[in-house]
Parts: structure tokens; C-alpha cells; sequence
């Protein structure tokens, strides 16, 4: 299958799902803005500037040889439940807190070693931090889209609030509450 009928295969597929109102893949300049702004959320840090976060989810997707943008309504129940959203790491790796889903949550509770810091995110206490900790915003997975010929090497991500308000607008949304999802994939 070829690019061009790839894409509009995917775009298609997407759409007909209840609540997603658009996908649009990025050429070459907008995958730069996306790649400016995300910077620039980085230097601006997490916790209103309060730690410093890498958002490797983006980096990982931006990577890929096709990106696309997905705007879906809130409450679209399209994305399985993800293990890995958010994560604070220390400088060998070590998640020392993350939000926990709601299986997740179930597996820690009681556990002598949990910080509940909220309902769904936790610290780890019983840790050797190594070096200044920092938010880590993983890549996470995109079901929607597996098992598609001509798909490889998925993944998908959140973006920082300056990349959403950003796409939102170019893309006709910026009076919604709509939300934007990063995918890639490699031919």
C-alpha cells in the first residue's frame, strides 16, 4: 500500500470512531513547531516549574517516519488503559513515583514502601534517588491502530499544554474541549 492510501486508510479508520474529530498528519514544518514548543514546555519544567521533565513520549513519536495529530472529544474512551502516563525518575532511571490506573492502584495499596500523594499517584519510599529527580512523560501504546499492514513500530503521546492549545488552534479547535493525541509509525 503506498503512503498516500495508507494515510487515508488511517484517516478514515479514526474517524469513524465516535468522539474523534480529526486527524491530521504533519509535514515537515509542523513537526518542528510541535518539536520548538515541546522544548520550550521542557525548560519551562513540571509541578509549575518546580521540577525539570522530559517528554519522551513526543521525542520517541516525532522520531517515527509518519506523525499524525488525532482531536478527540473528552471522555473518548479510545486509548486502553495505559500502565506508564507519568512517571518522576531519578538520573539512574528508577521510578521513584508515577500515576498509578486504577488496576495499577489495586496492585500498591498496602504496600509499606507507597506515598499516596493523590488518589492515583504515588512516591516510592524505600528508594536510593540518584541525582536530581525529574517528570518523565513516557511514549505509550495506541491500539486503535494494530495489526494494520504497513504499520510499524507504533506509539503515541501526550503533548505539553503549549502543543495542544498550538494544534488545536491551527487545526480549527481552540474553542473546544477537545484534546490531542500525537501518534507515529514507520512504514
Amino acid at each position: 500500500m503506498e503512503i498516500d492510501q495508507l494515510r487515508s486508510h488511517i484517516r478514515a479508520a479514526l474517524l469513524s470512531f465516535p468522539g474523534i474529530d480529526e486527524v491530521a498528519f504533519l509535514d515537515r514544518n509542523m513537526r518542528d513547531i510541535v518539536g520548538r514548543l515541546e522544548k520550550e514546555a521542557e525548560c519551562n519544567g513540571a509541578v509549575g516549574g518546580l521540577m525539570p521533565f522530559v517528554n519522551t513520549g513526543v521525542w520517541e513519536t516525532l522520531g517515527r517516519k509518519e506523525v499524525f495529530v488525532l482531536v478527540a472529544q473528552p471522555g473518548v474512551p479510545m486509548l486502553s488503559p495505559q500502565q506508564n502516563l507519568v512517571h518522576i525518575v531519578d538520573r539512574k532511571g528508577q521510578i521513584i513515583g508515577e500515576y498509578l490506573s486504577e488496576d495499577r492502584r489495586k496492585e500498591v495499596l498496602g504496600r509499606e514502601d507507597v506515598v499516596w500523594i493523590s488518589d492515583d499517584f504515588v512516591l516510592y519510599s524505600d528508594l536510593d534517588i540518584s541525582g536530581e529527580p525529574y517528570v518523565r512523560i513516557p511514549p505509550m501504546t495506541f491500539p486503535l491502530l494494530d495489526g494494520i499492514p504497513g504499520i510499524n513500530n507504533l506509539t503515541s503521546s501526550s503533548v505539553s499544554t503549549l502543543t495542544d492549545d498550538h494544534l488545536r488552534k491551527v487545526l480549527g479547535f481552540s474553542d473546544t474541549k477537545d484534546w490531542t493525541q500525537l501518534v507515529g509509525f514507520d512504514p
